[in-house]
């Protein structure tokens, strides 16, 4: 990764006050993935943008390090305009039918840190986020891992899983954890990924939890027990859905997967695919 950030700041250099609203091992992971887009004649997104953190990181490495004006290259876009803090990049507003203001196949990246846990219509944001990108374009999209050990464990004893608590009914909150209104594991995730139409999804970690590490060893072999069962009776009743399902369901009982604070779910867009609709294949 690129000198431009440092080993462990709390806030990057020249951010000044603002601030992220997701961990720091998530926005160094979407940026290690995003790193062959910033480039010039590239064009990404920052979609659900927060204060503009991200964008922020973003824009010091592509005036510092490519040496490129980051409104050139970087765009951003939150339902809250008015709380993005970084002034090299302008933030349009999402309204509040989700739909994104830019023309179709109008970026090469779109990354969306820890956002998708606070949309009501998960699946028109992803085909949104489908709709902008170019053919062979990538969308890189962070969540709450509720997967984890300790999220698991967590809603086996309570209902509810990890950063995920009971909502404030009489008022909607947006932008804060009191905004986790909508929980999705990768699964889901990456079915609603495929569902936009993206013919490739693939999913990385960011920080390994110790506490979900502890809690691994003392209850795996009892999830594995349970996880064969599982295995064996969907596999009488839903061959079918197993088969086609056999990577994503794989994925979501990984060491990675029971063991790290977030999943960072990476899409990418088929070349010479426009607009073509949802994903119907097996």
């Amino acid at each position: 990764m690129s000198g431009a950030v440092q080993d462990n700041p709390s806030v990057l250099p020249g951010t000044g006050e603002i601030r992220r609203l997701s961990h720091d091992t998530t926005n160094r992971k979407v940026f290690e993935l995003a790193l062959p887009h910033l480039v010039a004649g590239s064009r990404v997104l920052d979609l659900g943008a927060g204060e503009g953190y991200f964008s922020r990181m973003v824009g010091e490495y592509l005036r510092n390090e490519a040496g490129v004006a980051p409104s050139t290259v970087l765009a951003a876009c939150d339902v809250v305009p008015g709380q993005f803090r970084y002034d090299d990049v302008r933030c349009d507003p999402l309204d509040h039918s989700g739909r994104l203001p830019y023309a179709a196949g109008e970026f090469d990246l779109v990354c969306s840190l820890e956002v998708i846990e606070h949309v009501e219509d998960q699946f028109a944001f992803l085909r949104e986020a489908y709709r902008v990108l170019k053919p062979g374009g990538t969308f890189i999209a962070s969540t709450p891992n509720v997967l984890n050990m300790n999220s698991r464990w967590r809603y086996l004893h309570s209902g509810f899983a990890q950063l995920f608590d009971p909502l404030p009914l009489g008022s909607r909150d947006v932008v804060h954890t009191s905004g986790h209104i909508h929980p999705v594991s990768y699964y889901y995730l990456a079915y609603a990924l495929r569902a936009a139409g993206f013919h490739r999804v693939a999913v990385q970690y960011d920080h390994f939890k110790r506490s979900a590490v502890s809690q691994l060893i003392l209850f795996g072999p009892l999830m594995l027990l349970g996880r064969l069962g599982f295995r064996i009776r969907m596999g009488r009743k839903r061959r079918r859905e197993m088969q086609q399902n056999r990577a994503f369901v794989t994925e979501m009982n990984s060491l990675g997967m029971l063991t790290s604070r977030s999943v960072v779910v990476v899409g990418e867009k088929q070349t010479g695919d426009r607009d073509r609709g949802p994903d119907t294949r097996p």
